[in-house]
C-alpha cells in the first residue's frame, strides 16, 4: 500500500479535518485494536515462558515506558495544539521554528527522564517485593530501558505534529507496529535467550525504531519542515505556558493511574501485581474507543474554539453521547462474563484472584472514558491548568486511600479506590467543560443520572445467579445502545464535517 505523505493544502488538516473525522477516528481505533488482539493472544504465552513473577516485573516495565512517554513536560500535546492553531490561522511559516524548538527541549527532557530511571533503579529494585534471585536481573533490565526513554519522548513530539496536520493514518502506520512489537518482540527474544534482559533489549530497540520512523514521516510529509527546524527562544514561552500545566497533569495524573500497581508490588507482592495488572491492562484497553474520538477531537477544538463556542459545544455533546453508547456494550459484556473470560484466557487461578477487581475496574473504565472527552475540550481550549490543579488536590488523598485499601482489602480494595477517583474526576471535568462552553442546560445532571443507572444495572449482575437472567439483562443493555447510538454517531459526523459557520450550538 502506497502512503501519501503530502499535505493537501497550505491550510493543513486541523481545520478541515472535520470532513475526515470518522476516517481519522477509525485509523486511531485500528491503531489500538490490532495491538490489543496481539496482546490477548500472546500474554498467556508470555506468562508461561516468563513465569508469573517475571511477568509482573514486565508489567511494571510497560508502565514505566507509558509513564515516561508523558515526561515531555506537556510539549507533545502543546505542539499539537499550537501547530493546529497555526494551520487554522494560515501561519504555516512559523510551524518549522515551533517544531524545532519543541523537539530540542523534548530531547533534553528525554535525557533527564532516562537518567532519572537509571538512578532510581537500585532503589526501585530494593523497594519492590521480588525474590532475591531476580533483583540483579531486574536492575539490569531497568538500566536497559532507561536508554530508550529519550527516543520514546521524541516519538511523542513527532507524533504531535502529524496529529495537528490531521494525518492519523501516518500516526498509526507507526503506532500499530509498535503496539504489536510490545508483545511480539519479547516473545521473539525469548526464542534466543531466557529471562528479562533480552526482553528489555527488544523493547528498547523497537522504541528507537519508532522514533526514527515517526521523524522520517514528518519530514517526508512536509519537506519545508526539515529546512525550518530551528530553535528559537521566543517559541519556548508559548510552548511552556501550555505545557507547564500539562506537565503537572502528565506527571501527577499518570502517577495516580500507575500508583496502584506499584503499591501492590511493594505492599503485597509481584504475584499480586500480575493478578491485578493483567485484567487491568485488558479492561483499560477499552479506552481505545474513547481515545479514537478524543484524539481526533483535540486538534479540532484547538483550531475552532477561539471563534465559535457553539460549534465546539455541539461536537462535544455528540462526542460524549457517542462514547457513552459505544463503551457501554463492551463494558457490559466483559462485566457479565468476567469469570468465564479470565478462566478461559489465563486459567482458573487468575479468574479466582482477579475477576472481582476486573469488574470494579470495568465500571471505572466506563466512567473515565466520559471524563476523557471533557478533559480533551479543556486541553484544546488551553485550560490544562484546571485538570492539573484537580490532580494536585486529589493526589495525597488518593495515595493514602490506596495504601489503606491495599493493606485492608487487597487488590479489590485498590480497584474500588481507583474507581471512586475516576468518578470524581469525570464529574468535575464535565462541570468545568460545561462552564467553559457557557452551557447551562443541565447536561451534567443528565450525564450523572445516566451513569448511575448504568452502574446500578451492572451491579445487579452480582446478585443474579441464573445465567439466563444475566444474559437477559445484557441483551436489554445492548438493545438500548443499538437504538440510541446510530443517531448520535450520525449527528456527530454531521457536526464535525460541516463548516463552523453552519454549526449552531444547542
Amino acid at each position: 500500500m502506497k502512503i501519501n505523505f503530502v499535505v493537501p493544502n497550505k491550510q493543513g488538516g486541523a481545520v478541515n479535518s472535520g470532513a475526515g473525522f470518522f476516517r481519522n477516528a477509525l485509523w486511531s481505533l485500528w491503531g489500538s485494536i490490532l495491538p490489543l488482539g496481539v496482546g490477548l493472544a500472546t500474554m498467556p504465552v508470555l506468562v508461561s515462558k516468563l513465569g508469573i513473577e517475571r511477568f509482573g516485573i514486565l508489567n511494571l516495565a510497560w508502565l514505566l515506558v507509558g509513564y515516561f512517554s508523558l515526561f515531555d513536560f506537556g510539549l507533545g500535546r502543546a505542539l499539537t495544539r499550537l501547530v493546529a492553531e497555526k494551520l487554522g490561522s494560515g501561519l504555516v511559516e512559523e510551524i518549522g521554528d515551533l517544531t524545532g524548538t519543541a523537539i530540542a527541549v523534548i530531547r533534553w527532557f528525554g535525557v533527564i527522564a532516562g537518567t532519572s530511571v537509571a538512578c532510581m533503579a537500585p532503589w526501585l529494585v530494593d523497594w519492590l517485593s521480588i525474590s532475591v534471585a531476580l533483583k540483579e536481573e531486574t536492575l539490569t533490565s531497568l538500566w536497559i530501558l532507561s536508554l530508550a526513554l529519550p527516543f520514546v519522548l521524541l516519538s511523542a513530539g513527532w507524533r504531535g505534529v502529524l496529529e495537528a496536520y490531521g494525518r492519523f493514518d501516518l500516526v498509526n502506520w507507526v503506532r500499530i507496529p509498535l503496539g504489536v512489537a510490545l508483545f511480539v518482540a519479547p516473545l521473539l527474544s525469548l526464542l534466543f535467550a531466557d529471562g528479562l534482559i533480552p526482553v528489555m533489549i527488544s523493547l528498547a530497540v523497537t522504541r528507537i525504531a519508532g522514533w526514527w520512523v515517526s521523524r522520517r514521516m514528518c519530514l517526508r510529509m512536509c519537506p519545508d519542515l526539515s529546512a525550518g527546524l530551528r530553535f528559537k527562544k521566543t517559541m519556548v514561552r508559548p510552548l511552556v505556558a501550555f505545557g507547564g500545566w500539562m506537565t503537572i497533569s502528565n506527571v501527577v495524573g499518570p502517577l495516580m493511574v500507575y500508583a496502584d500497581r506499584f503499591l501492590i508490588g511493594g505492599l503485597l507482592s509481584a504475584v499480586a501485581v500480575a493478578y491485578y495488572a493483567t485484567p487491568y491492562e485488558i479492561v483499560t484497553r477499552l479506552w481505545i474507543v474513547s481515545g479514537a474520538l478524543t484524539g481526533v477531537l483535540f486538534p479540532i477544538v484547538a483550531a475552532r474554539l477561539v471563534s465559535d463556542f457553539g460549534a465546539v459545544r455541539l461536537v462535544y455533546r455528540y462526542a460524549m453521547r457517542s462514547v457513552f453508547g459505544l463503551m457501554l456494550p463492551a463494558v457490559a459484556i466483559l462485566y457479565v462474563f468476567a469469570d468465564e473470560g479470565l478462566a478461559w484466557w489465563l486459567g482458573g487461578d487468575f479468574a479466582r484472584q482477579g475477576a472481582g477487581a476486573a469488574r470494579i475496574l470495568l465500571v471505572g473504565v466506563f466512567i473515565n472514558a466520559l471524563g476523557q472527552v471533557s478533559i480533551t475540550v479543556l486541553h484544546g481550549a488551553g485550560r490544562a491548568d484546571w485538570a492539573a490543579k484537580l490532580h494536585l488536590f486529589e493526589l495525597p488523598f488518593y495515595l493514602v486511600a490506596l495504601v489503606f485499601a491495599a493493606e485492608r482489602y487487597g487488590i479489590e480494595g485498590v480497584a474500588i479506590v481507583w474507581m471512586l477517583r475516576v468518578l470524581f474526576d469525570m464529574i468535575v471535568m464535565t462541570v468545568l467543560a460545561e462552564r467553559l462552553l457557557l452551557a447551562r442546560d443541565g447536561f451534567v445532571i443528565q450525564l450523572i443520572v445516566a451513569s448511575i443507572c448504568v452502574m446500578s444495572l451492572l451491579w445487579m449482575v452480582d446478585f443474579l445467579e441464573s445465567g439466563w437472567w444475566r444474559l437477559g439483562l445484557l441483551c436489554l443493555i445492548l438493545l438500548a445502545c443499538g437504538i440510541f447510538l446510530p443517531g448520535q454517531l450520525r449527528q456527530l459526523g454531521r457536526a464535525a464535517s460541516r463548516p463552523v459557520k453552519n454549526l449552531q450550538g444547542q
